[in-house]
């Protein structure tokens, strides 16, 4: 029992901050709990009913579609390619770990305001195009519907590609070297080597990256607001701005139903994209 003894406190703060919470958001979804009324009353499912009949946020569960699968396609793509690079004999790898590991570790609302001032109409990112000849390509990346959910894409998978790096990093150094230098004299060359030999084996890493870059992108919030809160208009509006523009009406119980969807949203993809993945680590 003495364990078991130690465990109790961290059991404690968990139950408290995240159990019981949860249990909660369950149960306030199931009332009419607001901002406008004295007292809470079970209503059972209206509030679900409310929401699916709601035009806005099923615009709201698109746009966190849209940039999930960007930002776990992208991330990933970026995260493997620097990875194998850093892996190579580079002069001076390590610093450039370091480098690009950085933005992971800083807070998302300052990533957002760094690319708010490089999205500015003035700013880096159209000077840039400007003295480069491509002025023709040069809009406000933030103002602009067409691209600002791509904008916020782009500054998500800049500041997480360096963790999805470090993690294709641990899985490529313990890689047996003995089946590397085997493929290297059959005559593979390093395509095909990457291909037949280092993803296969990258499996269990890849599986952890796309779980985490997919979880994290559909619970996306703090760089949506740091950049557009939602805007121009509803073009970046996501499911957590969503909740939050709810709440901050006093809709307490309306939000709490929309967060508890979300929550079984992201859980049943994770499982079926979990499940998909360790099938495909058993066939490799």
């Amino acid at each position: 029992m003495y364990p078991l003894w130690l465990l109790l406190p961290v059991l404690a703060v968990y139950g408290a901050l995240y159990i019981y919470p949860t249990l909660s958001g369950f149960y306030y979804s199931l009332t009419d709990w607001n901002i406008y009324k004295e007292s809470i009353r079970f209503v059972g499912l209206q509030q679900y009913r409310d929401l699916l009949a709601a035009g806005d946020l099923v615009n709201a569960v698109r746009h966190t579609l849209v940039y999930a699968a960007i930002v776990t396609v992208f991330q990933n793509g970026l995260g493997l390619g620097l990875a194998l690079i850093l892996t190579t004999r580079v002069p001076g790898r390590n610093a450039f770990r370091t480098v690009f590991f950085l933005p992971c570790v800083l807070s998302t609302l300052v990533i957002g305001y760094v690319f708010s001032a490089i999205y500015r109409p003035e700013g880096i990112l159209n000077e840039l195009l400007r003295f480069v000849g491509l002025g023709f390509a040069t809009t406000d990346w933030l103002g602009n519907a067409d691209v600002a959910l791509y904008a916020i894409s782009v500054a998500n998978v800049w500041q997480y590609a360096g963790f999805a790096m470090a993690i294709y990093i641990a899985g490529i150094l313990v890689i047996p070297k003995e089946l590397i230098e085997a493929s290297i004299i059959d005559g593979s060359g390093y395509l095909k080597l990457v291909r037949y030999v280092i993803f296969p084996l990258l499996a269990p890493s890849f599986t952890i990256n796309v779980i985490l870059s997919l979880i994290g992108s559909l619970k996306v919030f703090e760089i949506v607001f740091a950049l557009t809160s939602g805007g121009p208009g509803d073009a970046t509006e996501v499911v957590n701005t969503y909740i939050f523009d709810r709440f901050s009406d006093g809709l307490y119980a309306y939000g709490t139903a929309a967060n508890v969807c979300l929550f079984l949203v992201i859980a049943v993809i994770s499982f079926y994209a979990l499940h998909l993945l360790r099938r495909r680590e058993v066939q490799l």
